[in-house]
This record gives structure tokens, C-alpha cells and sequence, in this order.
């Protein structure tokens, strides 16, 4: 069988996507042949004329394509944000909603109360969930967002004039603010206007991109963080629900909207937003502490407060004690070995500084409902419980690379 990939390749999310939907082709032993080529994220992606093939995995970004697809009836599944031919095309992409969540979550964690919102300058006319998400979810909160609305579409990028312009409205923002991008190619963007500014970040405004894209978190200075949405995991499913499509079985869902896997934090958000220098130094400490035997009497020996000023500082900056803290960066850090290491659960426990396996696996299962086993076992099916990856946290040396949900 012949499928058509019209999906971009200069981007960690659309070569993220056809990875996996290629796992899937090999773990299942499909006979499947792609027809895809190198492109860009806002290439014009049409099917061409006379194609004789078998089925289609897009992002279906135009009403053109949608057109196309839609009249040759061919078996179909589209993995962008976009909404063209809703309800006759299945889709299957991250949850935009999901990913607003995460990014508000991540930023209070922080101890974040201003927060901003650059949409995207190069599609002023997209219909933005993503933004308007986490606009909704910041006011849910009780605090205010503020908005960059680009009124034209800025087709160049880095023109003096787009970067006064932008770099006009970073200035007028208050300090410090989170600032949640559209994307990492919107994120870098603002990076570099906020040099020009002499804003700096993430002092004075820390930068997330909407997603993680590699190319751009190494170009930004500093290297910028972004939202993991899982960009293998979407294309493996995208594929079974096409194969499913192809096999005539019905699907269980023809809009899957998978949650995204985490936050994959660069120096672009590696501040705590807390006004006492104290709590953020002990807060440090923590993260930079956390695989030894760690103890509130270790924190007070090094940062000169009392026990009952940090638990009071904790509760106010971040809603949670210190050692709730100590325990939620174990876990997510221990997430992160689970997905990129092969170690057994017993050395990641160890290594994340939990006494006993057994004291691990119950606080894993009362944090994430399941078990560290099922966890990693589900790797193939379900998308991970939301983490972050801190960038003080030192990958291990004999970490294997991510795998693959055909070897979950």
C-alpha cells in the first residue's frame, strides 16, 4: 500500500510525526510504502495530480487539501490544529487544551502572577485554542494575561520593523511575566526581540514556546523551552487509525486529541519568579539536591531561615510544602528515566533518592494512578502523565535514546 505523508520535515513535531507513524508501519508488519518529501511548516501541501495511492496522513492547514481528500474519498487522518473538513476527516493531534493547561500549571509552579501571550505573527487569522486556553485558564486562576494580537501577517521574520514592533509590547509588560508563545518559531522570535530590547530572559520575561522544536531551542538565546506534545506517540496513533480506516474497522474515535508529554525546560524559563531570594535559593537547592537523602534540616543548614518561615514561604509562593516539593521533583524526574532509560524501577528509585522501591512506587501511584511498571508498559497506547524536564537535571550517562512505542 502506497501513503501519502504530507507533513512538514524541518520541524522536531513533523519529523517527530512521520517517526512514529513508521513505528507503527514496522511493529504491526505493515507492507506500506510512503510518498513524502522534504518541506517546510508552511508549505502549500496539495496531493498530486493523478496520485494513485491508498491513503493520506496530512496536516490538513488548508481548505484546498481538505477539498482534495474529501472529493477522491480516500482514507484520511489529519494531525494539525487545524479544523478543515471536520467531521469527514478523522483527526488525530495533541490537545490544545491540555497543553494551555500544562504551560499554566508549569508556569505557577514557578511562582509566576503576570503572565503573556504571543499569538502567531505569521497566521494573525488562525482561530488560536492554544492562546485562548491559556488566556482562560490564567483568569480561572485569578490572575490577568496579556495578549500580543497581531492585526497583519508578518511573513518575514526578524525585520527591524517586526522586531520594534514586538519588542514595543515586551517592553510594556510587566516584571517578571511568564509569556506563553504560539510555537518555538514565535518563541525564538520573541527571544530575539527581547535582546534588542534589553529585555532580559528569563529575568525579566520568561519564554515557552507552544511546542518543542530542537532546531529552534538551539538557535534562541537563550536555548528556549517548549511544550513535548508527543509528536511520535500522535503519529503512531494517526497510523493505526488509518490502518484501521484502510482495513474497514471501525475506529474507536475519528478526534483523538492526545494530551501533551511534558515540558522540556531550557534557560529560557529557569527562574523562580519569588520576590524572597531565600525561598528561590532553597527552592535551587532542591532541584540541584534532590537524588541524595534530602531533609528539611539539610535546607535550613544551608539557606538561613527558619523551619517555619520556609514552610510558610512555600505555602505562599508555590501552594505546596518543601517537602512536597522534594517529592514532586523526585517523581518527575523519575519519569524522565522511565521513558529515556531502560533502568529498573528499583535503580530509578535509588537514583531519584527514595529510600525503599516500595516508598516510590506508592508515591508514583497516588501522583500518577499507576504503577512505575504499568506506567512504562502503557508507553505504547497512552500518552505519559504531564512532566517536566528541569534543566539543572543531568541526563545519565547511559541513557538509551527515547523509545519507541513498539519497544515500550
Amino acid at each position: 500500500m502506497r501513503i501519502a505523508l504530507l507533513i512538514d520535515t524541518s520541524t522536531t513535531w513533523g519529523s517527530g510525526l512521520i517517526e512514529g507513524i513508521v513505528d507503527y508501519s514496522k511493529s504491526r508488519g505493515k507492507s506500506w510504502l510512503f510518498s513524502f518529501e522534504p518541506r517546510g511548516k508552511y508549505d502549500d501541501m496539495q496531493l498530486p495530480e493523478g496520485w494513485q495511492g491508498d491513503g493520506v496522513i496530512a496536516r490538513v492547514t488548508t481548505a484546498k487539501l481538505a477539498e482534495q481528500i474529501i472529493t477522491r474519498k480516500i482514507p484520511s487522518v489529519n494531525v494539525s490544529w487545524f479544523r478543515y473538513g471536520t467531521n469527514l476527516i478523522p483527526t488525530c493531534t495533541c490537545n490544545e487544551e491540555k497543553a494551555a493547561e500544562l504551560a499554566v500549571q508549569y508556569f505557577v509552579g514557578q511562582g509566576y502572577r503576570q503572565f503573556a501571550y504571543c499569538r502567531s505573527t505569521l497566521r494573525p487569522t488562525y482561530f488560536d485554542r492554544l492562546g485562548d486556553e491559556f488566556e482562560r485558564c490564567i483568569q480561572n486562576a485569578g490572575y490577568r494575561c496579556l495578549v500580543f494580537e497581531p492585526d497583519t501577517c508578518m511573513d518575514q521574520l526578524d525585520t527591524e520593523g517586526q522586531l520594534m514592533r514586538l519588542g514595543g509590547w515586551l517592553d510594556s509588560l510587566p516584571r517578571p511575566t511568564a509569556l506563553l508563545s504560539f510555537d518555538s518559531i514565535q518563541g525564538r522570535l520573541i527571544t530575539e526581540a527581547c535582546h534588542h530590547q534589553g529585555i532580559s530572559v528569563p529575568d525579566d520575561i520568561a519564554v515557552l514556546g507552544g511546542e518543542h522544536d530542537e532546531l529552534c531551542s538551539r538557535v534562541s538565546q537563550p536555548p528556549l523551552s517548549g511544550i513535548d506534545q508527543a509528536p511520535q506517540l500522535v503519529g503512531f496513533h494517526a497510523a493505526e487509525m488509518l490502518d484501521m480506516q484502510l482495513n474497514h474497522r471501525p475506529s474507536r474515535a475519528r478526534d483523538q486529541r492526545l494530551p501533551p508529554a511534558r515540558i522540556i525546560a531550557r534557560q529560557s524559563t529557569d527562574k523562580f519568579a519569588i520576590d524572597d531570594e531565600m525561598l528561590a535559593e532553597a527552592i535551587r537547592y532542591i532541584h540541584a539536591n534532590y537524588a541524595e537523602r534530602l531533609k528539611i534540616s539539610d535546607i535550613l543548614a544551608e539557606i538561613p531561615l527558619s523551619r517555619r518561615a520556609l514552610e510558610i514561604g512555600f505555602r505562599k509562593y508555590l501552594g505546596r510544602t518543601p517537602r512536597d516539593e522534594i517529592r514532586r521533583v523526585r517523581l518527575h524526574k523519575s519519569l524522565e528515566l522511565l521513558c529515556d532509560t531502560d533502568w529498573s524501577v528499583t535503580r530509578i528509585a535509588q537514583e531519584c533518592g527514595f529510600d525503599r522501591p516500595e516508598l516510590y512506587t506508592r508515591a508514583f501511584r497516588r501522583e500518577f494512578k499507576a504503577t512505575p511498571s504499568q506506567y512504562r508498559r502503557n508507553l505504547a497506547h497512552d500518552i505519559p502523565p504531564p512532566h517536566f524536564t528541569h534543566p539543572e537535571a543531568t541526563r545519565p550517562k547511559d541513557a538509551s535514546k527515547r523509545r519507541s512505542p513498539r519497544d515500550a
